[in-house]
């Protein structure tokens, strides 16, 4: 008969490590959607988009001067990103809390740990 391996139950999910965990993974998205930002924003300055933009604001809001600043985008970008990272953040801990709670009463999530031989 085949050895099936071992049953292991998970029934607590260490919350400050979910907290540090999702931080660092929210701030790391974060990061990267940034500076793809930038580079998409000099990517359309390049072929005009940001003009193009400007001139359509202007024409539908009858305004007239209209003119969006890169630096100005950008730290509202990273001011919206940051307050994003801290709600991931805290919907991360609050399932892991509820994990904690519901695996007392449910018994927690069962894990098939199997040991595989090494062919030598």
């Amino acid at each position: 008969m085949p050895d099936l391996g071992t049953r292991r139950v998970v029934r607590r999910v260490d919350i400050a490590t979910v907290l540090k965990l999702s931080f660092a993974f929210y701030l790391c998205l974060l990061a990267v959607a940034l500076v793809a930002g930038v580079v998409l924003w000099e990517l359309a300055a390049t072929f005009g988009v940001i003009g193009t933009v400007d001139k359509l604001v202007r024409s539908l809001f009858a305004l007239s001067s209209f003119k969006l600043h890169p630096l100005t985008t950008l730290v509202w970008g990273a001011a919206i990103g940051g307050v994003l990272c801290l709600m991931g953040t805290f919907l991360n801990v609050l399932a892991a809390v509820l994990y904690n709670l519901l695996s007392d009463v449910v018994g927690g999530v069962q894990v098939l740990v199997v040991e595989q031989e090494d062919g030598r």
